[in-house]
């Protein structure tokens, strides 16, 4: 199976275009670098923001552990209500963390979501 050359177009914009590579009959996206970089950088920021739960959870559970198994006793200069109150200040601080990451996670962009974007229909 033989590939054909590359056809010369002009498409009207103020950008030259020297190939075009057809491999779809459907629709063409037509987007600078710089945009689509952004764009990119935007969903990998919304990929990244998707797993932000793992880590408030992971800590919530160890403090629950710590909570249901251990007797707190004065150490380093703090009485044992203090330790106890340090752990429920941070124990609360990683539910807060948590709950606020699971709704970041119901507004995560999906691929189409990016297609979307690229295509300036969003």
């Amino acid at each position: 199976m033989s590939e054909a050359p590359p056809k010369k177009v002009q498409i009207n914009s103020t950008v030259a275009i020297d190939e075009v590579h057809d491999r779809t009959a459907q629709e063409v996206i037509i987007i600078t670098s710089d945009k689509l970089e952004l764009e990119l950088e935007s969903h990998m920021k919304s990929l990244s923001a998707s797993k932000q739960w793992q880590s408030p959870l992971s800590l919530l559970v160890g403090v629950v552990v710590v909570f249901c198994t251990s007797t707190f006793k004065a150490a380093f200069g703090l009485a044992a209500e203090v330790w106890s109150a340090v752990f429920l200040i941070a124990g609360a601080l990683f539910f807060y963390l948590f709950v606020r990451s699971l709704f970041e996670l119901g507004r995560a962009r999906t691929v189409k979501d990016f297609i979307k974007e690229i295509k300036n229909k969003q």
